[in-house]
């Protein structure tokens, strides 16, 4: 059995959370309706995320990108690097959150084995890779 080499963009979109406010903890940007997902949330879910502990105001928004339900969240910040969940409800993240959108046509991000490289998104090393994998077989296997 062979396989061809296909390149992530035909498979989906990698995109990146937005967090474009310095400092990022100013209190305008928080408090309104808008849920705020955090690496610890995508971390310390199952194969959805749903559940946010911060909610961003108009000002949070107006800095960041409403994401929608479906696309793979996968985190890019510090020892959880690689931990993924699918995004359960409309929300912003961060850019420590690297977002992946399938082409339903193409991919079905419940059964993802995939290695996001992209220039743009600057995921950095070979464990991360590893670790995504990984992660990703294991939520596919009980998802």
């Amino acid at each position: 059995m062979s396989f061809e080499g296909k390149s992530l963009d035909y498979f989906g979109k990698v995109g990146r959370g937005k967090s474009r406010h310095r400092p990022r903890n100013a209190p305008a940007l928080y408090g309104g309706p808008y849920p705020f997902i955090q690496t610890a949330d995508i971390t310390n879910s199952d194969l959805y995320v749903s559940s946010y502990s911060q909610t961003y105001s108009e000002a949070g928004l107006a800095q960041s990108k409403l994401w929608e339900p479906g696309i793979l969240c996968i985190v890019n910040a510090g020892v959880n690097t690689g931990d993924s969940s699918i995004l359960g409800i409309q929300a912003c993240f961060p850019d420590s959150v690297i977002s992946f959108s399938a082409n339903p046509k193409r991919c079905n991000v419940r059964f993802k084995a995939m290695v996001p490289i992209d220039d743009d998104v600057s995921i950095g090393s070979i464990q991360f890779h590893q670790k995504c994998i990984a992660t990703c077989l294991l939520r596919a296997d009980h998802g």
